[in-house]
């Protein structure tokens, strides 16, 4: 495990290197096939993001290893959608059969063929079904990034305040993040198709692995003075947060994903 973690870091994203926030992904969570390692995955998704970005129209790929919670030493991709319009472009309909299903996708994948990129590999297999995420207040975000470590976690919210808690994260929220803390973003997506349909997630993305680690040093840690300071100053926000779910934001389970430079 330390040694595919070393690898890793050579490939995962800077703050320099930050992203655009993507209103809409994919999730597909996979195993590596035996004998595969990791340098050929980031290497295949990178050519992929590569030819989607060239070739598509809002379209790209992410895919991100797990270093720490429930699915550590695991991987996870998708699609990335930098509209939500574009999602529905390329895929009109959730769960279409047949082979002209989705002319569009179809179409884009033919001409990155033929252009040379690979769109077929046999490097993992899928470890369960997919979720279409939608950023939940997107229109009230101000460029948005994601940084290079992401916290997923569920966030079940109480039946009947679905409304409400959608306009509390847009209007206070994202801006109690963007004004507070530096290098750390709260973001929450709703899934729209596939396993966690009308589920809601958070990510809390830090700019880097480093940032994270200055607030929580190892796996199961409370927090640092630096993050009780950093933190302290959403508290209030928080707690509001947490009145809408189920359970508190920490009370759910977690994923920290380090996402791979593609």
């Amino acid at each position: 495990m330390k040694t595919m973690f070393t690898l890793l870091l050579a490939l995962v994203f800077t703050y320099s290197n930050a992203q655009n926030l993507p209103e809409v992904f994919s999730a597909i969570n996979i195993n590596l096939k035996e004998d595969h390692s990791s340098t050929e995955f980031a290497n295949f998704m990178g050519q992929l993001n590569e030819g989607m970005q060239h070739f598509g129209k809002g379209i790209g790929m992410w895919a991100s290893y797990g270093d720490r919670g429930d699915r550590k030493g695991k991987f996870a991709y998708g699609f990335a959608f930098e509209l939500k319009e574009n999602r529905d472009y390329y895929f009109p309909t959730a769960d279409a059969q047949g082979e002209n299903a989705y002319p569009q996708i179809t179409a884009l994948i033919a001409e990155m063929n033929q252009a040379g990129y690979s769109t077929n590999s046999e490097l993992f297999e899928e470890d369960g079904g997919y979720t279409d995420y939608v950023c939940v207040g997107y229109d009230a975000l101000i460029n948005p990034k994601i940084g290079g470590l992401v916290g997923v976690r569920p966030f079940p919210v109480k039946k009947g305040s679905e409304e409400a808690f959608e306009k509390f994260v847009a209007s206070e929220l994202y801006p109690a993040y963007d004004k507070n803390i530096d290098g750390v973003h709260l973001f929450v997506y709703k899934g729209d198709r596939g396993q966690g349909k009308d589920s809601y997630i958070v990510l809390m993305s830090f700019k880097s692995v480093e940032l994270r680690n200055s607030f929580f040093p190892s796996e199961g840690s409370n927090g640092t003075d630096a993050f009780s300071t950093e933190f302290s100053k959403v508290q209030a926000v928080m707690e509001k947060f947490n009145g809408f779910g189920e359970k508190t934001y920490v009370e759910n389970p977690y994923t920290d994903y380090v996402g791979i430079k593609l």
